[in-house]
């Protein structure tokens, strides 16, 4: 069943609730107030189960970083 969100223009509260997609644009009462919340439109979120891989930096990018452009020791060197 989805979760939905939906807001009190009154309270200016967000409500979550597990709903069938047929009933998603019904109306939900207000806990507080007991007017009428209006569905929000929301994102769609999934979530890996597997960690993501980390992306180092090599050696010449972290220098590059720490002593800044045109340093002499990071520049490539040629060759004779």
């Amino acid at each position: 069943m989805p979760l939905y969100t939906y807001t009190c223009p009154e309270c200016e509260i967000e409500i979550e609730e597990l709903r069938p997609a047929a009933r998603a644009d019904d109306p939900v009462e207000c806990p507080v107030c007991h007017g009428l919340c209006t569905r929000d439109i929301s994102s769609f979120s999934f979530r890996s189960r597997s960690a993501p891989t980390p992306v180092y930096a090599g050696p010449q990018q972290v220098a590059r970083a720490l002593h800044g452009p045109g340093c002499p020791c990071c520049t490539p060197r040629r060759r004779s």
